[in-house]
């Protein structure tokens, strides 16, 4: 049986769970400098926090920087469960010689001339873009690995050879971001399975190329869902010691990646007890969602995480307890509880910002159909572009290369997919319902998950007059379903000929060219192909030819109506932000310009942005509203140098006075916290809260009192300084 300590005492923010073990428990992220080990790392966060009880996950070579995810207190029972199955580098390459270690810590073994046509940058991408892909891998000599339980660097070190076996490792992005002629350098960005060496990759590739290489700078950029984003370096720890991990900690429910289950105070003394309970609503990415059996289910009370149980019938049995609670678990934020009385903290400001602006960690940008960080992006005809040349009757049909062979390279010998096709029109609560079910069916049949969409939206080529305003641009849409935890993205370009073409033609050529199909998930209402005759049942009839299996996933509804992209356009339209929020599960917001305009603001002390909306977007009724501007936005950057920056929000048309003189239609933004000058910056503007309507004013007295009530109230509410959405105060 599961039991915790029967001794129980109150926890961070009144929870009451059982004695604590340690001071507090938590996961922190940190920004492993150059010259250490992992273990180093350890005893520094050791004596920064003043907790004995600490570990790490996923070791770093000393030479090495960049993330390193660290347990303190009872949260390193969770570092064997974390799967960081897919991490991320940067890399350079040095070419011309090899290293004992195939890194700059070894003596140099061999060198040979660097041929002058591998430091032409089209040759290095081509030779770097033919890493991707499954592979067999010997590690390194000097490695942690372990033969007859000896770590292979100790018998290195010992002058032995032990032989090492080859492993089967995956590079599912390898890409090209500079060549130094004079160093005779390759700069990379790799994007590589649990257990890859980089330095393997640099020996074999110098191998290969009959020039010799090793790795001369390492950075990790990204492990699992951590990013460099959600790291703290050594000094600020040091400096602020507990404080930090309190403010700065990981949400251990995402970074497990499990579903979750709140806890009731009356089910705590059975939980601490081991005894089984209900199922009760488990939910997973804010979508409500049945577990399959067997499957780990978090428990969460408040803002900790109290277990890791699983499923067992119609029950949740115990597999580990946490009686001090792994604080970090975000509490969902309702826009509509918020006011003065209730405001946000800045780490609840973070969250709210940085769930409702997609931020694309992995994703690159651009046209063709490659292998992008793990997600493949089909923008051309693929469907219609034939896998090898036409013949005349009678001709020898000549071997033309498969113009898709590097797609397949890079997508690994299992190409087994669940496919989860859609729209995806403003990825909404349904759309996230949809998508669980589809990383849940594939989770259950061992494939990977690939989601399905199109670009632009069909709507806008099938009724380009009546085409509705966009919730998501095509970028955020395609950076927020990467976000989603899709393995792969295909975006097809939608054109009058894909929606005349038969949907069987679709599945089997645009589907079938890159992909071993074995379930689609899709809306119960969903329509495929030329006059929407692939309907589920039809889908269904061709996977019995075909064999695939078709899942259709009932509508999501809220307050007894579905949920939908034309109903969250409503009520947008009319201003409830706050309600159209909780059935998106996020914020609406809106991209644009900062231009000079009327700078109404600018008078009363408070820097004024006035925002040319990208054209489509969805912009809410006139008024007046609380939000957030996100400045320094850039896609794919996983927010790193965004900062958010609480401000009144004026959508309408300019009319303060004059009530028979209105113009265009205009969004100024009113920055608290901000120094600076904005013009000709991207930004993005994310709304709140409705505050009032637009009107008219008798006197500049009137208009200032009424803006600075304004102010107040976002300043009381949402804070009055910008917060930093990569975690660090702006």
């Amino acid at each position: 049986m599961c039991k915790g300590d029967r001794h129980l005492c109150t926890l961070r923010g009144g929870l009451t769970l059982a004695r604590r073990p340690s001071a507090f428990s938590a996961l922190i992220a940190i920004d492993k400098p150059a010259g250490m080990t992992s273990h180093d790392v350890v005893s520094r966060v050791r004596r920064a926090v003043g907790e004995k009880r600490v570990g790490h996950a996923g070791t770093l070579d000393p030479a090495a920087t960049g993330v390193l995810v660290v347990g303190i207190g009872q949260a390193t029972k969770l570092l064997g469960l974390l799967t960081l199955d897919r991490k991320g580098y940067d890399a350079t390459f040095q070419l011309g010689s090899e290293t004992t270690t195939d890194d700059t810590e070894g003596d140099i073994t061999r060198t040979a001339e660097v041929p002058g046509e591998l430091l032409d940058p089209m040759v290095a991408k081509l030779e770097v873009s033919s890493l991707a892909g499954e592979q067999d891998q010997v590690p390194p000599a000097f490695s942690a690995v372990s033969v007859g339980g000896r770590r292979a660097y100790d018998a290195a070190r010992a002058g032995e050879e032990l032989e090492l076996a080859a492993r089967r490792i995956r590079v599912y992005d390898a890409r090209l971001l500079g060549v130094d002629a004079t160093a005779r350098s390759w700069e990379l960005s790799l994007d590589v399975s649990k257990g890859t060496y980089v330095r393997s990759l640099a020996r074999d590739l110098g191998r290969r190329l009959g020039c010799c290489a090793h790795v001369s700078a390492l950075r990790r950029t990204f492990s699992g869902p951590v990013a460099l984003a959600d790291c703290v370096t050594l000094e600020e720890l040091e400096a602020r010691g507990a404080e930090l991990v309190h403010e700065r900690c990981l949400d251990p429910v995402s970074v497990l990646g499990l579903p979750e289950r709140a806890l009731s105070l009356d089910e705590v003394v059975d939980v601490m007890n081991g005894r089984r309970i209900s199922l009760g609503e488990v939910r997973d990415d804010c979508v409500v969602r049945a577990p399959a059996p067997g499957e780990r289910v978090a428990l969460t009370l408040g803002g900790g995480l109290a277990g890791i149980w699983r499923r067992d019938g119609r029950h949740l049995v115990c597999e580990t307890n946490f009686p001090q609670a792994v604080e970090g678990v975000r509490v969902p934020i309702d826009a509509r509880s918020l006011s003065p009385e209730s405001p946000l903290d800045e780490r609840g400001a973070r969250a709210l910002v940085r769930a409702c602006v997609p931020a694309g960690r992995a994703y690159r940008g651009g046209f063709g159909m490659r292998l992008l960080d793990g997600a493949v992006e089909c923008l051309l005809d693929v469907p219609y572009r034939a896998p090898f040349s036409t013949v005349a009757v009678g001709e020898a049909p000549e071997p033309v290369r498969d113009p898709l062979l590097s797609e397949k390279r890079a997508l690994g010998e299992d190409r087994r997919f669940v496919c989860a096709i859609g729209a995806f029109d403003g990825l909404h609560r349904g759309h996230r319902a949809l998508l669980a079910r589809a990383r849940a069916e594939a989770g259950r049949r061992g494939c990977r998950l690939a989601v399905v969409t199109f670009s632009p939206d069909p709507a806008r080529v099938l009724s380009p007059d009546a085409a509705p305003d966009e919730l998501l641009s095509a970028d955020d849409r395609e950076y927020a379903l990467i976000d989603s935890g899709a393995d792969a993205l295909l975006v097809f370009s939608f054109t009058p000929e894909l929606a005349a073409a038969p949907y069987e033609r679709f599945v089997r050529e645009g589907l079938g060219s890159l992909l071993d199909v074995r379930a689609i998930v899709v809306g119960e209402d969903f329509r495929l192909g030329a006059r929407g005759a692939g309907t589920v049942p039809a889908l269904r009839e061709l996977g019995r030819a075909d064999g695939f299996d078709v899942i259709g996933v009932p509508l999501a509804s809220e307050g007894g109506a579905p949920i939908t992209a034309t109903r969250i356009r409503g009520l947008i339209g009319r201003g409830s932000v706050e309600e159209a929020s909780a059935l998106m599960g996020r914020c609406h917001f809106v991209a644009g310009t900062v231009e000079h305009g009327r700078g109404e603001g600018t008078g009363f002390g408070f820097p004024t942005a006035n925002v040319r909306v990208d054209v489509g977007a969805c912009l809410p009724a006139e008024g007046v509203y609380a939000g957030f501007v996100v400045v320094g936005s850039a896609l794919g950057t996983d927010h790193v140098g965004e900062v958010a920056y609480p401000a009144a929000i004026n959508v309408g048309k300019p009319r303060s006075f004059s009530p028979g003189e209105e113009g265009e239609p205009f969004l100024e933004a009113t920055l608290l916290g901000f120094e600076g000058d904005l013009y000709g910056a991207v930004v993005r503007v994310a709304f709140v809260r409705w505050l009032r309507e637009p009107r008219t004013f008798p006197s500049l007295d009137e208009l200032e009192r009424v803006v600075l009530g304004n102010v107040s109230w976002v300043r009381a509410t949402l804070g009055e300084r910008g917060v930093e959405l990569s975690g660090r105060r702006a």
